[in-house]
């Protein structure tokens, strides 16, 4: 897995041999009661368009499950403003859970994000 940032969106990639996804998230710091979180599809413009795998609002569903369960772990309330993903990464096995629970822990512990 590798960690990135760029500006304030924190990214995190996973590529294996039958899958790749990437998710990016900013996180909401306002404080806010308000937890409308902005789902934002990536453009990618070299990638096999015919193929649609997943939708905003799986993502959605997976990455707030994710939260809420390291939130938990952690006893932390991480809250996000926006999401990040690709249309044509396959959300399958509940993958935007696991992502959003390893980028929320790398960022927790205090690991470096690679800057882009």
């Amino acid at each position: 897995m590798e960690f990135l940032k760029k500006d304030n969106i924190y990214r995190i990639i996973r590529i294996t041999g039958s899958q790749d996804n990437i998710l990016g998230v900013a996180f909401d710091d306002k404080n806010t009661s308000d937890n409308t979180i902005e789902v934002i599809e990536w453009d990618f413009p070299n990638i096999n368009k015919s193929r649609i795998q997943t939708s905003k609002e799986e993502v959605l569903k997976q990455t707030i499950a994710g939260l809420q369960s390291v939130n938990q772990s952690l006893g932390t309330n991480y809250k996000l403003s926006q999401i990040y993903f690709t249309p044509f990464d396959s959300g399958s096995y509940s993958v935007y859970s696991l992502l959003i629970s390893k980028l929320i822990k790398h960022y927790h512990s205090g690991n470096e994000f690679k800057e882009v």
